[in-house]
């Protein structure tokens, strides 16, 4: 009976969580992207598919051909687009009648699919790895048999989804450290960029006083960021050496 309580709590609750986590992930994911797409394809077939294409065409890849080998060009085109979206804080700062509902479900759309889209590129890029030992029916693969690389780029596009959320709600000085964070690409650097998204989501500068604030969207893009970075001081692909290694 013992025996057979801990290989449920070491195998069965790991599993429940995990296919919890993809029923969810998917359907989250494929609604925003939907939204996003209905959006910007309204204000001009050319336009949106511009912006839409090139992160599907990714995640496409990843799936097909692995992330670790898409080319660089293809995620560079890829970041520029996840650029875009961005638009909603225009409309919402220059909302005149102040912050409206449209423009606020756009935005919190906007960080749904900032959460939601590396982890879709992680897991299709482990489904490709999966696909190629022949029997194989394992739903996921542990960490050292993974695709080096690709773990690697996942990593940055999360890094990138935090500086975007963070460039939506106007935190200048934090992008700022942010892409500071990017070309450094240590964990001592990772690490002060999430403390300062988490900061900069409760707190800012006004003169020589440090002001608190309470904006439920800073707060939510403060945390999305900050937990995106810690992802980065986490993992030793961060690391100067390690990227190295994996040839980045």
């Amino acid at each position: 009976m013992a025996d057979w309580l801990h290989k449920l709590i070491d195998e069965g609750v790991p599993e429940v969580i995990d296919r919890f986590g993809r029923w969810l992930l998917y359907p989250v994911f494929w609604l925003t992207t939907a939204i996003l797409a209905f959006w910007f394809l309204s204000t001009g077939l050319v336009y949106g598919a511009l912006v839409i294409a090139p992160p599907l065409i990714l995640l496409l890849r990843a799936r097909f051909h692995g992330l670790g080998r898409v080319s660089s060009a293809l995620l560079v085109i890829a970041g520029l687009a996840a650029l875009v979206p961005t638009f909603f804080l225009g409309k919402y700062k220059a909302a005149e009648t102040g912050h409206t509902g449209l423009v606020l479900v756009g935005f919190l759309v906007f960080l749904a699919w900032g959460a939601a889209y590396p982890a879709m590129l992680d897991k299709f890029d482990e489904r490709f790895q999966l696909t190629r030992p022949p029997g194989d029916s394992r739903r996921k693969l542990p960490d050292e048999e993974r695709n080096q690389l690709a773990m690697l780029r996942v990593l940055l596009v999360k890094i990138v989804m935090a500086t975007l959320a963070m460039l939506v709600v106007d935190a200048t000085i934090v992008v700022i450290i942010g892409l500071l964070a990017l070309l450094l690409r240590s964990h001592w650097s990772a690490a002060i960029a999430g403390v300062a998204c988490l900061v900069e989501s409760v707190a800012e500068i006004d003169g020589v006083n440090l002001v608190f604030k309470f904006e439920p969207l800073e707060i939510a893009a403060g945390l999305l960021a900050a937990s995106m970075w810690w992802d980065a001081v986490k993992n030793p692909l961060w690391d100067r050496q390690a990227r190295l290694a994996v040839g980045r």
